[in-house]
């Protein structure tokens, strides 16, 4: 019987990507799929993944408990009001634990919780399917001026950055390609990544799509946060550790 399912998981870019299969695995099935982000995410995100229904929410941080609000209150409400007869969090932390299955959050890693509270297999998380744009891709790809071998590198995230000094060896061998916010889309970087010959990128939203794409191209991950909150990784990586840069 078809069903009306509500993912929440407002932000970020990278927790969202992280858990896109998860929607795939109840759209097979047949349900209807709403999901409530941050209003700054919905139009890439409805390009790229249109068989989900994104619902913007806005971020006031300025009014009372706006947290609460932005993160569980706006989203629960706009699900129910879409008869949503299953809801489902996907956030291993959250100040009102009463939607945090305690007992998978202090066991498993974040990701892991996300597709253990959905009741989804995990190795689901390894069959992203996105829409890609081909011009888009190809119109930044252009835009850097690549000439020969690269290597991408990306040292600053939305909430950190690292401080990381690149060899004279990667500099000579390489033109070294940063990623960063180029377009309002992080998913036109995937062309440039997929075709370079190495990257070096902070646990991120681009490192997710690299991992989950299944990109095969020799990768260094920038650790950023404990084991519990470091994504799962199985596809070669090398793990680097920096210094938080100040920012």
């Amino acid at each position: 019987m078809k069903e009306q399912i509500g993912l929440i998981q407002t932000r970020g870019i990278g927790d969202i990507i992280i858990a896109l299969p998860i929607a795939d695995y109840f759209i097979e099935q047949g349900h209807d799929v709403h999901w409530p982000i941050d209003e700054r995410f919905v139009n890439f995100f409805r390009d790229a993944k249109p068989q989900v229904n994104f619902i913007p929410i806005a971020q006031d941080a300025g009014a009372a408990n706006w947290v609460q609000r932005f993160f569980l209150d706006d989203p629960m409400m706009l699900l129910h009001a879409l008869n949503c007869t299953r809801i489902i969090p996907l956030y291993a932390e959250l100040k009102n634990t009463s939607v945090v299955n305690t007992a998978l959050a202090d066991a498993l890693k974040f990701d892991e919780y996300k597709y253990a509270a959905a009741g989804v297999p995990f190795s689901r998380k390894w069959n992203l399917r996105i829409r890609r744009n081909a011009a888009r891709e190809l119109a930044l790809h252009e835009r850097l001026c690549i000439k020969g071998e690269y290597m991408c590198v990306h040292t600053t995230g939305s909430d950190r950055s690292v401080a990381m000094t690149i060899s004279p060896a990667w500099r000579k061998k390489y033109q070294i390609i940063e990623v960063r916010e180029l377009t309002d889309n992080p998913f036109d970087w995937i062309y440039t990544l997929e075709h370079a010959a190495k990257l070096v990128l902070l646990d991120s939203c681009f490192s997710n799509l690299v991992e989950q794409l299944n990109i095969q191209v020799s990768k260094s991950l920038i650790l950023r946060s404990n084991i519990l909150n470091t994504p799962v990784m199985m596809n070669g990586w090398e793990f680097l550790c920096f210094p938080k840069a100040g920012r």
